[in-house]
């Protein structure tokens, strides 16, 4: 290569000085041979950096296009053994501290680099990657950043001390924002604030609602995430505790293995989003159009107020209806009771209710909602009326808010214990009996159990509907409607022999599928059907006498 003079030399581009220096390290065993020196001193005066640094970003730039450079690939560049480049670590941390290039821990242990395409484009410029600025951003400024460190937490781009680092920093130099208030008064470790902010990016940038376990284990030691999965899983999760996270909805139905952030978390933390007014409104409802006909079969009492009850429940009749008795200062919420033996149709009759007169179902997971810790359930209770507001408001068609088996949430208050837990219990049930009162849209609540009602409650239940056990004559009607290829006698005679509920017959409807699948049979076959049912029947001794088909 020709001598050059220092004015060629300031006039080269950043690219072909990196490109000199490649060409003339190729092939001579040393990091930095002699004619390369004076070409390393100009980039290393561009950048800001050492000549013996200047080499090592000449070779990255390089092998730009590898998001993957190894050290062994490094030493190859110089033709040196792997371990000689350690040597020279600490001029290589150097553009990682500088922002030139990225450091990766691979899971086989082993550190990667890559270098970022924008970062290319600011040295082709010759210009020095300028150093993050992250104070006094806008708030989606500041969301950009926490998605970008946590991308590169889950890439093993930052280790959990360099996570810590960032994190804080962005925080305490963003205290003009409401989140980032929030998220330093709320002192978490570092931990429980990733996995909160993993579940809110999610939702914020996803619309994801549902986050369950394999969304976020790159950002976690393994065990790190065996610990936090148990704790959200059995509802001691810190998150949990402070309302700021809860479990996922699955047609109407608590997910117990996927999580989501609550309302009052995107109220509280992330007002300055306005994510309330922008969620789905029909988010985590059991949707009428996807709920399936079913035939339901009652005696005739039931049957005039299950048809009186959907006669009431229609759109335009029923805001007439409220505002009438808000005319007369009466309230203008419905709370109805189902109540009877398990399997008589109280859920399915909600689910008709529903389909006919074009109503979700906002479903609440009672065992969810109840906590250990002293003031969770309360809190749990008042988000749930506080989630069926802003769905019923201003909304024609509000939901049907379902407490299915609620026996436990509706029993009788203990006034004269003096134990906590009783007094948690009194405070719930409060909160429910106040909510009740100024309830403006539909509560249905299903109960196996009533002898031990409170009082208050049932005050409230505008209607209070008994599902009794089938007569013989409802059952057959039923078995014909489940099994339609039966006889009319066999039919009778199933009916007679077996005292079941609706439910029951289903389940002995669902086996036939079942078996008739594995038998690969399409006809009726009695004898199987009378196993089944024999097999539904848990006490043995009090089933009827057989008789014979």
């Amino acid at each position: 290569m020709k001598a050059i003079t220092k004015k060629e030399l300031k006039e080269m581009d950043t690219i072909a000085l990196s490109q000199v220096i490649n060409e003339l390290n190729e092939d001579t065993g040393k990091f930095m041979p002699t004619g390369a020196k004076k070409y390393a001193a100009e980039l290393a005066s561009r950048m800001d950096i050492t000549p013996m640094q200047a080499v090592f970003l000449a070779c990255i730039m390089d092998m730009y296009y590898d998001n993957n450079i190894r050290t062994r690939d490094i030493a190859s560049h110089f033709n040196k053994r792997p371990l000689s480049v350690f040597n020279h670590i600490d001029d290589i941390n150097t553009l990682v501290n500088q922002g030139f290039i990225v450091r990766r821990n691979n899971d086989d242990g082993e550190t990667s680099y890559r270098m970022p395409s924008l970062v290319l484009k600011e040295i082709a410029n010759g210009n020095k990657p300028k150093p993050e600025n992250v104070e006094n951003l806008e708030v989606q400024d500041f969301l950009d950043f926490v998605s970008k460190y946590l991308n590169a937490r889950g890439r093993n781009e930052l280790d959990d001390e360099e996570l810590n680092i960032k994190l804080t920093e962005l925080i305490d130099k963003n205290q003009q924002l409401v989140v980032a208030r929030k998220l330093k008064s709320y002192n978490l470790l570092l931990r429980d604030l990733v996995m909160f902010l993993a579940l809110s990016m999610l939702y914020i940038n996803n619309h994801d609602e549902h986050v369950m376990r394999h969304d976020i284990e790159g950002l976690f030691q393994l065990l790190v995430l065996r610990a936090q999965i148990r704790q959200l899983e059995n509802g001691t999760h810190i998150l949990m505790r402070n309302n700021l996270v809860c479990n996922a909805c699955n047609d109407g139905h608590a997910a117990p293995n996927a999580w989501t952030i609550t309302d009052y978390a995107k109220k509280e933390v992330f007002g300055e989003l306005n994510l309330l007014t922008n969620i789905n409104p029909r988010a985590n409802l059991k949707l009428h159009e996807e709920i399936s006909a079913k035939e339901m079969f009652y005696p005739k009492n039931v049957t005039s107020q299950v048809s009186q009850l959907e006669s009431m429940l229609e759109s335009s009749r029923m805001e007439r209806i409220m505002n009438r008795l808000s005319d007369h200062g009466m309230r203008k919420g419905f709370s109805c009771l189902f109540y009877g033996s398990p399997g008589t149709g109280k859920t399915e009759t909600v689910m008709q209710l529903a389909r006919l007169t074009k109503r979700d179902i906002m479903l609440v997971d009672v065992p969810s909602i109840r906590s250990k810790w002293v003031g969770e359930t309360e809190k749990n209770i008042k988000a749930v009326f506080e989630r069926y507001r802003k769905l019923a408001h201003g909304n024609s068609n509000a939901p049907i808010l379902l407490f299915n088996e609620a026996d436990a949430l509706f029993n009788r208050r203990n006034t004269s214990s003096e134990r906590s837990v009783d007094k948690m219990e009194n405070a719930m049930q409060n909160i429910i009996l106040q909510e009740m009162e100024n309830l403006e849209g539909i509560l249905i609540a299903t109960t196996n159990l009533t002898d031990n009602l409170d009082n208050a409650f049932e005050r409230r239940f505008l209607y209070k509907i008994e599902f009794e056990k089938p007569t013989a004559n409802e059952r057959q009607h039923i078995w014909k409607a489940m099994l339609g290829d039966l006889t009319d006698e066999q039919a009778f005679t199933l009916a007679q022999r077996y005292e079941f509920s609706g439910g029951q017959i289903e389940n002995i409807a669902r086996k036939r599928i079942i078996n008739d699948i594995l038998s690969d049979r399409d006809t009726i076959d009695i004898d199987s059907i009378v196993e089944s049912c024999d097999n539904e029947l848990l006490n043995k001794e009090n089933a009827h006498i057989r008789v014979g088909f």
